[in-house]
C-alpha cells in the first residue's frame, strides 16, 4: 500500500502496479493448474496402464473363450456335419486371438492362464475331431474334459479382473485428492488476490472520477455556450491535469468562436436577402460595386473561376472576365457589351430603379437579367438562362404547322393548303398524291424504331427534292406522306410526278449500317373531277392508294368512281375479320411435300382457310393483307399453329407439317414461346414442325430477327426460306442464318416447259442449296413435265396440283396413302 500511495506522478503508474499484482496471481493460478493438470495426466495414465487396460483385455478375453466354449460344445450335438468344418476353423481363429491376448504377460496370474491354454487347445481339438469322425460318445466325454478346463481358465480371468479393478478403485482415489488439493491451492490464490487488489482498485477509481466528474460537468457548461464556468486548477502532475489544461484552453477558443458567430450572423443576412430574390444565377453587390455574395449557378452561367466568387471582387473585374469566358452574340464587341451593362448598373444605382435586359452568348444561350437596387446602396441581380424557355416557344409555334421528325408540313398546315387550292377552284387546278410507303412497318419491327425514324427523315428528303418549289410535301402521320402538285389537272403530268416519286422512295438507303429498301404506293386525286373540298379529296385518294396497295404495292393509282363500292367491301371484310377471329370460323386445309429420293409423303404445308358464314370460303389472298394490316394475323397465324401441330401428331410415318408464319407476327408476338406451347400442348416431336417464312422477314439481317430464328432451331424447329426467287433474293440471307429448305417459287416451276431461263434459274438454286447442305422444294409441280425437269435440276421435294389439291385436315389421312401408292408411277426410277 506504501508503494502504491508513493507512485504520485501518473495515474498510469498506479494501474501498472495493479495490473501486475493481477498478473503475478494469475500465473500463480497457472501454475497451480498446469501442475494438476500434469500430475492428473500422469494419474490417469497409471491408472489407465495398471488396472483399468488390464479389465478391458481381461474382459475381452473371457468373452473370447465363451464364443470358443459354444462352438466346442455344440460340435458333438451338430446334425449337419457338412458344417463341422465351419466349426472347426471358428475355433482356430477363436484360439489364435486368446493366445494373442495371454501372450503380453501382465503378471503371474495372467501367466497362470497362458500356462493352461495349450491344454484348452488340445481337448478343444479333440472334441472337433471326434465330432467329426461321428464318435458322439467319446465326443461327449471330451467335452466334459474340455468344460473343467475351460471353467477353471476363466475362473482365473475373473480374479484377475476383479484384481485389477480394486487397483483402479485406488488410484482413482488418489487422482480425487489431488484435485482438491489444487481447488484448495487456487481459491487460496483467488481470494489473496481479490483481498490485495480490489481495494487498491477502489482508492484509485474513487481518485479519479471525482476529479473527471468536475472536469465533465465544466465541458457541459461550455457546450451550451457558459463560458462563465470557472475550472480549477490541479497542482498534480498526472493526466487529468493536462486534460484540466485542455479544458482551459477549450474554453479560450469558445469564447473566440462564439465572437466569429457574431459576426457570421451578419454575413448570413445578406446572404438571406440574395436568396430571397434569387430565380437562377444570383449576384449581389454593396454599395462600393465589389461582390457581396453569389452563387455558384451564376459561376457556371457564365464560366467564371472560383476566385471571383470572393467577397470584394470587383463588378469590373467580374465583368471583363464574364464577357472573355462567354462573350456575347449579335452585339458590336466587347467593349459595346461593357458599356451596355455599365449603362444598366449605372440607371438602377442612379435611378434606384430595377433594370431588366437579356443577352445572347456565343455559344446561342440566351441570359435574362434583372437587377434591384438596394436600401444600403449596391444591388442584386437574378441571371436566368431562358434558352429552353424561348426555343420551346419557338418549337411549339413551329410545330402548329410542321412535322417535328421530318420538317415538312403536318397535316394542319397541309390542310390548310388544301382548303385555299380548293377555294381557288376550278380557275386553277390541282394533283393530290397521297404516298404509303411499302414495308416499312417490316423495317420498324426488325430494325427499331430509331432507324425507322431515320428512313422517313430520307424519305421527307427525296421527296422534296423530287417535286416543284411551288408543290407541297407533307407527313400526315407514320408513314403516310403527301403531295399538292399546284397547277396541273392532267393524268400524264400527275402520273410522271407519281412515278418519279416511287422511284425516288425506292432507291436503296444505308441507314445505320443496314442496307435498306422500301417501296411507295400512291392513290392520286384530281381537283375539281375527282372532288371540290378537302374531305372529299382526302377520301378518294385514300380510296386509290388501298386499290393500289391491293393490287401489289409499289405502283400509282388513280382514283375513279367504283373504288367506293371496293371500300366498302374492304370495310366489311375487316369488320368480318374481326368477328371470325372471335368465333373461330377458320380452318387449315393441307398440301402434301413429296420426298423425291425417298418417293414417299415426306410432309405437308398447313394453309388457312376462312369459311365465312354468308360468303362460304374467302380466300386468303383478300384476308391476309387485311388481316396484316389490322394486326389479326397475329391471333390467326397463333391459331393456324395451335392445329398443325394438334393434327400432325396423329399423323402416320412421322410426316412433318409446314407452318407459314408473318413478318407481322415477329414484330408482335413472342414466336419462340408461341412455338414452344404448341409443341408442348400437342406433344409433337420439334423436328416434325416446319415454320416457313419469306425473304421480307430478314430484311437487313436484323440481329434480333436472326436471333429468334436461332431459337427455334435450338428448339427442333426446322426453318425454310418461303417464295425464293420473287422478292430481294441475296446469298447474304443464306449466310446470315442457315436454313433448313429453301422453296422455290411457283412462278419459275410454271415456266419451266417454255423458258430455259427458268430451268437454269432452279438448277442454280437447287445446286446452292445442295452445296449448303439445305432441302430444295419446288413449288406449283402440275405436270409430270415439271416434275421431270425439277428432278433433273437436283431438287430434293416436290409440291402442287400433281400429287394433290390442299384438303381438310380429316381427308390428309387418306391423300397420304393414296400419294404414297401413286408416287411408284410418278417416280419409276426411284422405286
Amino acid at each position: 500500500m506504501s508503494l502504491f500511495v508513493s507512485c504520485r506522478h501518473g495515474i498510469a503508474c498506479r494501474m501498472y502496479i495493479i495490473g501486475g499484482l493481477a498478473v503475478i496471481a494469475v500465473a500463480a493460478m497457472a501454475i497451480a493448474s498446469i501442475y494438476f493438470a500434469k500430475s492428473t495426466g500422469q494419474a490417469a495414465q497409471v491408472l489407465y496402464g495398471n488396472s483399468l487396460a488390464g479389465v478391458v483385455e481381461a474382459t475381452e478375453l473371457e468373452l473370447l473363450l465363451e464364443r470358443h466354449r459354444r462352438v466346442v460344445e455344440a460340435a458333438p450335438l451338430a446334425l449337419d456335419r457338412s458344417h463341422l468344418h465351419r466349426d472347426r476353423q471358428r475355433s482356430e481363429d477363436l484360439l489364435l486371438r486368446i493366445e494373442r491376448l495371454v501372450a503380453r504377460p501382465d503378471d503371474k496370474l495372467m501367466e497362470r492362464i497362458a500356462a493352461s491354454l495349450p491344454e484348452l487347445v488340445r481337448l478343444s481339438r479333440d472334441v472337433l475331431r471326434l465330432a467329426e469322425t461321428s464318435v458322439q460318445q467319446h465326443a461327449l466325454a471330451s467335452v466334459d474334459a474340455y468344460t473343467r478346463m475351460a471353467d477353471q481358465i476363466q475362473e482365473r480371468i475373473r480374479l484377475f479382473r476383479r484384481e485389477r479393478v480394486g487397483i483402479a478403485d485406488m488410484e482413482s482415489h488418489a487422482l480425487a485428492d489431488k484435485g482438491r488439493l489444487l481447488v484448495n491451492w487456487v481459491s487460496t490464490l483467488a481470494l489473496a488476490a481479490l483481498m490485495l487488489i480490489g481495494p487498491l482498485s477502489l482508492v484509485l477509481i474513487r481518485s479519479v472520477v471525482m476529479r473527471l466528474r468536475g472536469i465533465t460537468e465544466a465541458m457541459v457548461r461550455l457546450a451550451r455556450n457558459d463560458t462563465g464556468v470557472v475550472i480549477q486548477a490541479v497542482g498534480r502532475g498526472d493526466e487529468i491535469s493536462h486534460m484540466t489544461r485542455a479544458v482551459q484552453v477549450f474554453k479560450t477558443n469558445a469564447i473566440t468562436l462564439l465572437d466569429q458567430k457574431a459576426r457570421l450572423e451578419q454575413l448570413n443576412l445578406w446572404l438571406d436577402i440574395a436568396l430571397n430574390n434569387m430565380a437562377r444565377g444570383l449576384s449581389m453587390f454593396d454599395a462600393r460595386q465589389q461582390l457581396v455574395v453569389c452563387n455558384t449557378n451564376y459561376l457556371r452561367m457564365y464560366g467564371l473561376p472560383a476566385e471571383c466568387a470572393r467577397p470584394g471582387t470587383p463588378f469590373d473585374e467580374i465583368l471583363r472576365r464574364r464577357i472573355a469566358a462567354v462573350g456575347s452574340s449579335g452585339e458590336g464587341g466587347e467593349a459595346d457589351v461593357f458599356c451596355k451593362v455599365r449603362d444598366a448598373v449605372a440607371k438602377v444605382v442612379r435611378d434606384r430603379q430595377e433594370s431588366r435586359f437579356s443577352q445572347t452568348l456565343q455559344d446561342g444561350r440566351i441570359i435574362e437579367v434583372s437587377m434591384r437596387p438596394l436600401e444600403t446602396g449596391g444591388w442584386v441581380a437574378v441571371h436566368e438562362d431562358v434558352t429552353e424557355q424561348r426555343r420551346a416557344t419557338a418549337h411549339i409555334a413551329r410545330l402548329a404547322h410542321a412535322d417535328p421528325l421530318t420538317g415538312l408540313a403536318n397535316r394542319l398546315q397541309f390542310r390548310e393548303r388544301l382548303e385555299e387550292l380548293s377555294q381557288a377552284l376550278p380557275a386553277r387546278g390541282f394533283v393530290l398524291h397521297c404516298i404509303d410507303l411499302d414495308r416499312f412497318k417490316e423495317v420498324n419491327d426488325t430494325l427499331g424504331h430509331p432507324v425507322g425514324d431515320a428512313l422517313l427523315k430520307s424519305v421527307a428528303r427525296r421527296l422534296e427534292a423530287t417535286v416543284r418549289s411551288s408543290d407541297v410535301v407533307a407527313r400526315l402521320g407514320g408513314d403516310e406522306f403527301a403531295v399538292l402538285q399546284v397547277g396541273s389537272t392532267s393524268k400524264g403530268d400527275a402520273a410522271v410526278l407519281a412515278c418519279r416519286l416511287i422511284d425516288a422512295v425506292s432507291a436503296p438507303v444505308q441507314i445505320q449500317g443496314h442496307r435498306i429498301e422500301v417501296g411507295a404506293t400512291i392513290g392520286i386525286a384530281h381537283a375539281p373531277n375527282d372532288g371540290a373540298t378537302p374531305d372529299i379529296l382526302l377520301r378518294n385518294a385514300d380510296m386509290a392508294l388501298y386499290r393500289g396497295k391491293s393490287e401489289g404495292r409499289g405502283r400509282l393509282s388513280f382514283f375513279d368512281s367504283g373504288m367506293e363500292g371496293r371500300m366498302r367491301d374492304r370495310r366489311a371484310i375487316e369488320t368480318d375479320l374481326q368477328r371470325a377471329v372471335a368465333e373461330r370460323q377458320f380452318e387449315l386445309h393441307y398440301q402434301p411435300i413429296i420426298s423425291i429420293n425417298r418417293a414417299r409423303v415426306a410432309g405437308c404445308e398447313a394453309l388457312i382457310r376462312w369459311r365465312h358464314p354468308v360468303r362460304g370460303m374467302v380466300s386468303p389472298a383478300d384476308f391476309i393483307p387485311v388481316a396484316e394490316d389490322t394486326g389479326l394475323i397475329t391471333e390467326i397465324g397463333a391459331f393456324a399453329l395451335d392445329e398443325a401441330c394438334r393434327a400432325a401428331a396423329t399423323w402416320a410415318d412421322k410426316v412433318s407439317v409446314a407452318v407459314n408464319l408473318s413478318a407481322a407476327q415477329f414484330g408482335q408476338q413472342d414466336i419462340v414461346d408461341l412455338a414452344s406451347k404448341a409443341l408442348h400442348a400437342s406433344g409433337l416431336d420439334p423436328h416434325r414442325l416446319e415454320l416457313e417464312v419469306t425473304e421480307s422477314l430478314i430484311l437487313d439481317e436484323h440481329p434480333a430477327t436472326v436471333e429468334t430464328l436461332h431459337q427455334l432451331r435450338r428448339l427442333g424447329i426446322r426453318i425454310a426460306l418461303d417464295d425464293f426467287g420473287t422478292g430481294y433474293s441475296s446469298l447474304s440471307y443464306l449466310r446470315s442464318f442457315p436454313f433448313d429448305k429453301i422453296k422455290i417459287d411457283q412462278s419459275f416451276i410454271r415456266d419451266l416447259s417454255q423458258r430455259a431461263d427458268c430451268v437454269a434459274i432452279v438448277g442454280a438454286v437447287a445446286q446452292l442449296a445442295s452445296s449448303l447442305s439445305m432441302a430444295t422444294v419446288a413449288e406449283g409441280v402440275e405436270t409430270r413435265d415439271h416434275l421431270e425437269k425439277v428432278v433433273a435440276a437436283g431438287c430434293t421435294e416436290a409440291q402442287g396440283y400433281l400429287f394433290s389439291r390442299p384438303v381438310p385436315g380429316d381427308r390428309i389421312g387418306n391423300v397420304i396413302a393414296s400419294c404414297n401408292d401413286s408416287l411408284s408411277t410418278l417416280l419409276p426410277w426411284v422405286v
